[in-house]
């Protein structure tokens, strides 16, 4: 064979493998997004949604994380634990989402995190919940009890009254947060007159106006966010009680000004990590690059600021971790931070974080800061609480 001719084909094939190398380009990084986009808590998922897409898109502007750009596959769960589990299996195992973020309610989040723990999934999660749920593939950007049960408690006792009157719904989160609230009002040598708890879709509730009316409680702690929550407080300003009641509604967030009637909402108090009222320039920042994004119109809320967050958090851990690889990145998370000042976050040992909190009042159709709570770091999440 002449030798001369082998060169010349094997500098041939040479050339081709070397021009296909550096021209092919990197596969994306997926993140499977399994959100509730329709039904009671699509409120929630939606904004969720539009802050993780904001995140995706400044991210790949700038060259993405390790020369891969970042790309988000969505599944909508409707707030069902089943949908939940299935979705989260078919993009780990069928379209090989790196990591996955969602849900929004507590029973999802268990179905979806034991999806993640058996098939060592990293599991981003940016909704408000009851705490002491950790493992290693779960990251948890949420208001947990210490953050706004705490130092909301005293507030209202020292502001308002010691009477306290718990509504929510029927499932795990209420039940746990009202749990907390008795503790911490009795912490505080108040009284909690009611306790209860509904189902989802109910279209009365005039005997709960009755019975919170004959409580003679001066504080309702309102455990009911989505469209039941705007139902009630509908209601609620219709009924009678002959005296003022201060409303906390947990989870409420500035869509309800466009749900909710402004007389309705009028005084109800609420406390997060985020309001658009916040007068810092990290807020306003991210106010305007949310509506440049999504339109003049579009409406940030805290659920859209933690998904956002979340995003640049895994980009970061990539970054850090150098590959894109699981538990490299899982292992890169902890004392990660963003921002500075008043509203840096950080990601702990515990997969939760530090947080700043605010408690906003709605008034004339804003929702306005009325008070920083500071920057709140809670015990611990991996020391369990005892089952109810």
């Amino acid at each position: 064979m002449n030798i001369r001719k082998v060169f010349l084909s094997c500098a041939v094939v040479c050339s081709a493998l070397l021009t296909s190398s550096c021209t092919q380009e990197k596969e994306n990084i997926k993140i499977g997004a399994v959100l509730p986009l329709s039904g009671t808590f699509a409120i929630y998922g939606q904004q969720a949604l539009k802050g993780a897409q904001l995140a995706v898109e400044e991210i790949n502007r700038s060259g993405g994380v390790l020369g891969r750009k970042l790309e988000i596959v969505v599944r909508d769960n409707e707030t069902n634990p089943a949908k939940t589990v299935n979705y989260s299996r078919e993009l780990i195992e069928q379209q090989g989402v790196f990591s996955l973020m969602g849900p929004v309610s507590s029973a999802s989040r268990y179905a979806m995190a034991e999806i993640a723990d058996e098939l060592k999934t990293p599991m981003f999660y940016g909704i408000d919940y009851e705490g002491r749920h950790y493992s290693r593939y779960l990251v948890c950007y949420s208001t947990i009890p210490e953050h706004y049960i705490e130092p909301v408690v005293p507030y209202l006792i020292n502001n308002v009254g010691n009477r306290f009157y718990i509504f929510g719904y029927d499932y795990i989160w209420p039940h746990r947060m009202s749990k907390r609230i008795i503790e911490s009002v009795a912490q505080y040598n108040g009284t909690v007159t009611n306790t209860e708890f509904t189902g989802f879709n109910t279209s009365d509730y005039t005997p709960v106006l009755e019975r919170l009316k004959q409580s003679g409680a001066q504080n309702l702690m309102l455990i009911l966010p989505g469209a039941d929550g705007f139902n009630f407080l509908t209601q609620m300003k219709q009924f009678d009680f002959g005296r003022e009641i201060q409303v906390v509604a947990f989870a409420a967030d500035e869509t309800y000004i466009n749900n909710v009637d402004r007389e309705a909402l009028e005084g109800v108090m609420t406390a997060l990590h985020f309001f658009t009222s916040i007068d810092s320039p990290i807020a306003k920042s991210f106010i305007a690059q949310y509506q440049d994004f999504h339109g003049e119109e579009a409406q940030a809320t805290y659920s859209s600021k933690a998904h956002y967050d979340l995003v640049y958090l895994l980009a970061h851990a990539l970054s850090k971790a150098g590959e894109v690889d699981k538990e490299a990145t899982i292992d890169a998370l902890p004392g990660l931070e963003l921002y500075k000042g008043d509203m840096e976050i950080r990601v702990r040992e515990d997969h939760h974080l530090d947080l700043p909190m605010y408690l906003a009042q709605f008034q004339s159709g804003d929702l306005n800061v009325i008070q920083n709570l500071g920057n709140i770091s809670p015990a611990d999440q991996r020391l369990k609480h005892d089952e109810e």
